[in-house]
């Protein structure tokens, strides 16, 4: 009798423990399920919903390019109908490489546009004089280096301009993208320099076995990647969470970077101190970048990206002088042209003031005076032969 007692015990213990799972799962999945209502991209989540991003074109043609998809796009449509020689206009490409301040206008209104185009519409000879706008969000100077690479070796390139960004200093290697988005040819041409060569063997090192434009690339030519795909192509029809796992771990993500973030008291006038490892990456990258456009005979022109002042700096003083001088000698070695634009965008064309105000991106106003900043020097250097 003791011996069956404790076995219905026991048998009523693993019911309760199976309910008990179950009840566990079911509250996950319903979890889950609310949790994925709200999609979420890493690259804009903590940006203004009045900001809107632009794509411009001209004559039909597009010229700029603000994610990995749309710079290959651009360059193709460049490619197709490059800009023809006319009359005493030559046919000049400007390779201008900046982060999301140079796609990203806050307030738009229609009939709006970004610096890329004020700059070619106030040009002599807009037709034929093409400012490729290439920009990502966060992009670091290794990624510039890159980005350089690519399109130097589709389209002749003649200006370069470089945004330089004291905050992209923090960021570091090359976004997933690059894995398809540089050919055999791009990696053995940054291969040949040092500094390329570090760059690409750091991202390969993060790209082995992660989705770099496909699912299971490192399991490519296998029977075995062609069963995952059938399986989760099957489960994502069935499942819709399982179709959206880039989804949920993107939130994740930010949702867990939220939370670190209050929990210390981070917030946008934080002071964001360098990274001296990363801070050494970028600027050898920078370095790599315009000495290769010296050799290349193409005259290059730096510009200190502008920030807002109506809040206090995010920036710690001593290390942001410090570093313009560090550009202001590089420029001066390789023979640039650079114009410190930091203060050039009054307070009234950022956006809203609050204690996660974005230092970053402003109106169309100030897209027009940055494109008013560099016509002289654009214009100089275009009459160069």
């Amino acid at each position: 009798m003791k011996a069956l007692a404790t076995e219905t015990q026991a048998s009523s213990e693993e019911r309760g423990a199976a309910v008990s799972l179950l009840c566990g799962l079911i509250l996950s999945a319903v979890a889950l399920v609310v949790y994925d209502r709200v999609k979420v991209d890493p690259t804009t989540f903590d940006l203004d919903p009045a900001m809107i991003e632009v794509a411009e074109s001209w004559n039909g043609v597009t010229f700029t390019g603000s994610y990995p998809k749309a710079i290959q796009a651009m360059i193709m449509a460049q490619t197709a109908h490059p800009a023809p020689a006319t009359g005493r206009c030559e046919s000049l490409n400007i390779l201008w490489l900046g982060n999301s301040q140079l796609h990203y206008i806050e307030n738009f209104e229609k009939g709006q546009h970004a610096a890329p185009y004020i700059l070619r519409s106030s040009l002599a000879c807009p037709d034929t004089t093409v400012p490729l706008g290439v920009s990502l969000p966060h992009a670091n100077l290794q990624e510039h280096y890159a980005l350089a690479h690519l399109v130097q070796r589709r389209l002749p390139i003649k200006v370069l301009i470089v945004q330089l960004s004291f905050d992209d200093l923090r960021e570091d290697g090359l976004r997933d993208d690059f894995g398809w988005l540089l050919d055999s040819d791009d990696l053995a041409a940054l291969r040949k320099n040092p500094v390329g060569a570090a760059v690409l063997a750091k991202a390969e090192l993060r790209w082995q076995g992660r989705d770099v434009g496909e699912e299971n690339v490192a399991l490519a030519g296998f029977l075995q990647k062609r069963l995952e795909e059938a399986v989760n192509l099957t489960l994502g029809e069935i499942w819709p969470l399982w179709a959206d796992r880039k989804w949920l771990r993107s939130r994740l993500y930010i949702d867990l970077y939220g939370i670190r973030n209050a929990a210390l008291g981070i917030r946008s006038t934080t002071t964001r101190r360098l990274i001296p490892q990363r801070y050494a990456t970028n600027m050898a990258a920078l370095r790599a970048l315009l000495r290769e456009a010296a050799l290349g005979e193409i005259r290059s022109i730096l510009y200190v990206a502008p920030f807002r002042h109506d809040l206090p700096s995010p920036y710690d003083p001593a290390e942001y002088q410090s570093w313009k001088q560090e550009i202001k000698a590089l420029a001066e070695t390789h023979g640039c042209t650079l114009l410190d634009l930091g203060a050039l965008v009054p307070d009234g064309q950022w956006g809203p003031r609050s204690e996660n105000a974005d230092f970053n991106h402003f109106k169309a106003g100030g897209h027009e005076l940055l494109a008013k900043a560099l016509l002289p020097a654009v214009a100089a250097v275009s009459r160069i032969r």
